[in-house]
């Protein structure tokens, strides 16, 4: 019997850099997910706080994982 894979997305900011928003996503998608395959960016930007002279890292990202049956 072979195992289903399947996709979910995600996205998570780090004030840090764009490796900690992505380390958020894995962090936050194996508390309910299981056999996590892969993780595909799809999309990253930073958005510009001037007021308070700070950046925020965002990323999307595709998490492939795979369905026990």
């Amino acid at each position: 019997m072979e195992n289903l894979l399947v996709k979910s997305s995600k996205s998570r900011t780090s004030e840090k850099n764009w490796a900690d928003a992505l380390k958020n996503c894995y962090t936050e998608a194996k508390k309910s997910l299981r056999g996590i395959r892969n993780i595909q960016i799809i999309e990253s930007d930073v958005k510009v706080k001037e007021d308070i002279d700070k950046l925020i890292y965002r990323v999307r990202v595709q998490i492939n994982f795979e369905l026990e049956k």
